[in-house]
């Protein structure tokens, strides 16, 4: 219980340090999720499941992963959404990052579209206020866009209105008679852009063709078993040195990625975006009255938990699949088991982006109860 209590506390002051109106954030887990229509949330929200259905008010943040992700009400803040199917028709007054297999918007986006996934289909009703960032398979842009668009897949297709530039880097790129850019296109792409009316590029076209550079030595099959072999390597290399000289640490970290799974995903989930913007406070406020310099250091701690994350999320898989040998399962074992296992999925279109993604909370997650437990072991040692 006194574990639980400095976590809530750990959280609370990140969330009390940063620039949000909110105390403290919403958590919420299971099958299905949903907020009804007739239900506002005065906080940031995070929900973990498998069907999420977002159709009330939400005052703050949405932060979301699971398979099915729909969001038809409105959010006043940013959404941060990574799953299957992820769906905006409602309002957002932020931004929006998602990552899935498919991904919908039918709604108004005040802000920033980032995007990356398998396709994108921007509707006739959706809009985004300011910049759109693409990365996927096949996206079409049927909605209005503010500002700029950048865009990089196989297949895009622009059907609506871009305030700004166009930069892209695709297969085929087409422009129908419905599709204007308001600023310039600048495409690479070995193949020659379809625009059905050249007057709708109100600026300069330009385009470039792929440079391949230098053969490489492997390729096709070779080339990504090569890749996969030098990930495997080296996050093996660096949960080798920490298992080696920080066992401890590798244990309690497991441990609480096994009993505690979903309080270490929103501590993870918690610790991604709540220490980059502690950086920002600790830079702004040590500008004016000293200790600036506190801001690099949290940088710095935040830098080793991301490093840290998939090592100690592959220990607790490893350690998991062994269990069902019902012996003690040494850590290193489990280290290489959980790697091997994490970067296979990896390997998944899609579904391993996801999954690396939610093991990097996990492992985020499992670090910081580590080391609060680490803190709580030396304070119980009597002087």
């Amino acid at each position: 219980m006194l574990r639980l209590l400095r976590l809530v506390a750990l959280i609370a002051l990140i969330l009390a340090l940063a620039p949000a109106p909110a105390a403290a954030a919403d958590i919420r887990s299971g099958q299905d999720i949903t907020i009804a229509t007739t239900d506002t949330i005065d906080d940031d929200l995070y929900v973990f499941g498998t069907n999420i259905s977002i159709n009330g008010t939400i005052h703050g943040d949405l932060i979301a992963g699971g398979s099915n992700i729909s969001v038809d009400g409105n959010v006043t803040g940013d959404v941060i959404a990574a799953g299957n199917s992820v769906a905006i028709r409602g309002q957002v007054g932020g931004s929006v990052r998602a990552a899935g297999n498919t991904i919908v918007v039918d709604g108004k986006i005040a802000n920033d579209l980032v995007v990356g996934g398998n396709e994108l289909t921007i509707m006739g009703n959706g809009r985004v206020g300011r910049d759109a960032i693409v990365g996927s398979s096949n996206a079409t842009i049927s909605g209005q866009i503010g500002r700029d668009l950048q865009a990089g897949g196989s297949n895009v297709k622009i059907d609506s209105s871009v305030g700004g530039n166009v930069t892209a880097t695709v297969d085929r790129l087409q422009i129908t008679d419905r599709g204007s850019v308001g600023g310039s296109l600048k495409y690479t792409s070995k193949n020659e852009a379809q625009i059905a009316n050249r007057s709708s590029v109100k600026g300069s076209v330009e385009r470039q063709t792929p440079d391949n550079g230098r053969a490489p030595l492997f390729t096709g099959t070779a080339a990504l078993v090569v890749e996969w072999l030098k990930g495997l390597i080296g996050l093996l290399i660096l949960g080798i040195l920490v298992v080696f000289f920080f066992p401890g640490f590798s244990r309690r970290a497991g441990e609480a990625l096994v009993r505690s799974p979903w309080l270490t995903l929103a501590i993870g989930a918690l610790v991604l975006i709540g220490l980059p913007i502690l950086s920002i406070v600790f830079f702004a406020v040590g500008a004016l009255i000293g200790g600036w310099w506190i801001g690099f250091v949290v940088l710095a701690l935040f830098g080793v938990a991301l490093a840290l994350s998939i090592p100690v999320a592959a220990v607790g898989v490893g350690g998991a699949l062994l269990r069902i040998a019902r012996r003690p399962v040494p850590v290193w074992l489990a280290l290489f088991i959980g790697l091997v296992a994490l970067l296979l999925v990896a390997l998944i279109p899609i579904l391993g982006g996801v999954v690396i993604f939610c093991a990097l909370l996990f492992g985020l997650g499992a670090t910081t109860i580590a080391v609060v437990g680490n803190r709580r072991a030396e304070a119980a040692v009597p002087a």
